[in-house]
């Protein structure tokens, strides 16, 4: 995750310097051959490397995605092609989960190393060759830091991750501990999360587009933080089950209106700020679960108490850390 992440950063420069179809090539068949070799390894060492590079490669998604639909989109309509790409994104990862339950490992690599290749041909035969390059100068992710509205809107992203990964990635301990559920019911409302997520990725995009970017951000970020809240109470399971699913569509409709707002900024700025989004994302989520363990094994409760309360508070700053992009 951490080279995945990280790993996003590179990708402003390059998308400066050549048009986008050769990037995708080339990082589709990096992870493709990675991909292999994770499966074929016998050495632990071989496996570890690959899976970097692997992470590298696959860091190339998101924000060329991002930078893309700010390219050939309307504004009136990047919400939803926001909302499609990143739901897309959510059903392959419940998948991924799935076969992971009943597949040998090696064929977690082998399946995403054929998917991949059939998508490398499928981007060179299809993917359309008159996308140009970004415009702008060199890249200073520290000089578009500087910049107020910039730096306002990633300490908003940085806060918001931190938060829900800090819940998130609790979530099975939780119900494990606070409602003795068994395996398979644990692995099933976090799927519903994912289902979930899937759905309010569309629908945030549906609202970013028809009743503006941030309506989808208020809402999507006080029904996350009452999702949270209510965690710190304990429900039968089928209110339980509307609370996951109030979780996960109130995140990712927040998600959706922040992407989309990236997806905004003028030319010269939206490689960085794509770019950056991953970088932030990751590392503010690495954060936010090694902080919450110290808070998590003292009381369940009211550590999702005080972050549903702190994402609720958080919601009455949005109009000082986020603004939306008047040209685009």
């Amino acid at each position: 995750m951490i080279p995945y992440g990280l790993g996003a950063l590179i990708y402003a420069p390059l998308i400066k310097i050549f048009r986008p179809k050769p990037i995708k090539i080339v990082t589709l068949f990096l992870f493709t051959a990675f991909s292999l070799l994770c499966g074929a390894a016998y050495s632990l060492n071989i496996l570890l490397l690959s899976r970097i590079l692997m992470g590298l490669a696959a860091a190339s998604v998101i924000p060329l995605s991002l930078i893309i639909i700010g390219q050939i989109a309307e504004k009136q309509v990047r919400g939803r092609m926001v909302g499609t790409f990143f739901s897309s994104t959510f059903v392959a990862s419940i998948c991924g989960v799935f076969l992971s339950g009943i597949l040998d490992w090696r064929w977690l690599f082998f399946i995403p190393a054929f998917l991949g290749l059939v998508t490398t041909g499928l981007v060179f035969f299809l993917f359309p060759d008159g996308m140009e390059k970004s415009k702008g100068l060199e890249t200073n992710y520290l000089n578009l830091l500087l910049k107020k509205e910039v730096f306002r809107i990633f300490i908003f992203i940085f806060l918001l991750s931190m938060f829900y990964h800090a819940t998130y990635n609790w979530l099975g301990v939780y119900l494990e501990k606070f409602y003795s559920l068994r395996q398979l019911q644990i692995s099933g409302l976090l799927t519903l999360i994912g289902l979930s997520g899937a759905f309010g990725q569309v629908a945030g995009g549906f609202v970013s587009d028809k009743k503006g970017r941030m309506t989808s951000c208020y809402f999507g970020l006080i029904l996350l933080a009452v999702s949270v809240m209510l965690l710190a109470a304990k429900f039968p399971v089928w209110m339980l089950i509307l609370i996951f699913i109030g979780f996960g569509v109130g995140w990712t409709m927040n998600h959706n209106s922040l992407a989309t707002i990236l997806t905004d900024f003028p030319d010269r700025y939206r490689p960085e700020v794509s770019s950056l989004n991953s970088a932030v994302r990751f590392v503010s989520g690495g954060v936010g679960v090694a902080v919450s363990g110290l808070f998590i094994a003292k009381n369940f409760s009211l550590t999702y108490l005080g972050f549903g309360i702190m994402l609720l508070a958080l919601s009455v700053f949005i109009p000082y850390f986020v603004k939306e992009q008047e040209v685009a």
